[in-house]
C-alpha cells in the first residue's frame, strides 16, 4: 500500500480534506494520507514554479502517490502550455490536457518518469462541490440566512455541480457568497460538506468521483 500526498492550495482544502476526504480513504483501505499547502506563497496558488517546487520534493519520496487539489478557476498563466488551452472547447479535456502538461514539464526537466506523480485539477472551482446538496444547506440556514430559490435555481440549472461556470462573476465561490449571508468558505463551506457528505459529492461530481477512485486503485497497485 502506497502513501498518499496531496498538494493543496488553501486552508479550505485542506480543511476538506483532513476532516472529509481522508477518513473517506481510510474507510476504503488506504493507510496514510498527507496533505499540505502550497508552499512559497502567502495564499493560494500564485506561480505554478512554487507547485512544481512542492511536487519534485514529494515525488522522491519513498513508497508514495503524489496529487494535487487545486481550482481551475484563476489558474496561473504561467501553467506548462496553459495557452494552448484556448483551443480546446470541452472543460473536462482541456482540464485532462493541463494534468497531463504539469505531468510533462516534471518529467522533461528530471529527465524521468514519474508514474507516481498524479495532478487533479477541479473544474471550475472547489466551492462546486459545495452545490451537491440543497438539503444540506437548507438543514444549515435559515430563510434570512440564504435565498434558497436561487441556490436551487443555480443547481437546477447545470448537468453538475462541477458544470456551474467560473467567471469573476458566476464562480461557484462568488455565487455562494451572493447567496448565503455571511459566507466563510473555511467555515460554512466545510460545514455544508460534511452535512452533504462525501458520498453524495462523489454520486453529483462525476470528475471527483473519477479522481477519487483513481487515487484509491493507485494507491493499492
Amino acid at each position: 500500500m502506497k502513501r498518499l500526498i496531496i498538494v493543496v492550495e488553501g486552508d479550505t482544502e485542506k480543511e476538506f480534506i483532513d476532516k472529509v476526504l481522508s477518513p473517506y480513504l481510510y474507510s476504503k483501505g488506504l493507510q496514510s494520507v498527507n496533505c499540505f499547502k502550497i508552499k512559497h506563497t502567502k495564499g493560494g496558488l500564485t506561480k505554478y514554479r512554487h507547485l512544481k517546487t512542492d511536487l519534485i520534493n514529494c515525488l522522491y519520496e519513498n513508497n508514495v502517490i503524489v496529487s494535487t487539489l487545486i481550482d481551475f478557476y484563476a489558474l496561473p498563466k504561467d501553467f506548462p502550455k496553459y495557452t494552448e488551452t484556448d483551443k480546446i472547447v470541452n472543460k473536462t479535456e482541456r482540464l485532462s490536457f493541463l494534468e497531463k502538461a504539469i505531468i510533462e514539464d516534471i518529467e522533461k526537466e528530471k529527465g524521468k518518469s514519474f508514474p507516481n506523480l498524479f495532478p487533479y485539477i477541479q473544474l471550475h472551482e472547489f466551492e462546486a462541490l459545495v452545490f451537491s446538496s440543497i438539503n444540506a444547506i437548507s438543514s444549515l440556514f435559515s430563510n434570512n440566512e440564504a435565498n434558497f430559490s436561487e441556490i436551487e435555481n443555480i443547481i437546477n440549472s447545470h448537468p453538475n455541480p462541477e458544470d456551474i461556470n467560473n467567471s469573476p462573476l458566476t464562480a461557484p465561490s462568488k455565487r455562494l457568497k451572493n447567496t448565503i449571508q455571511g459566507y466563510n468558505k473555511v467555515v460554512h463551506g466545510i460545514m455544508i460538506i460534511e452535512e452533504t457528505g462525501i458520498e453524495t459529492i462523489l454520486k453529483k461530481c462525476p470528475r471527483f468521483n473519477n479522481w477519487i477512485q483513481s487515487l484509491i486503485e493507485k494507491a493499492k497497485e
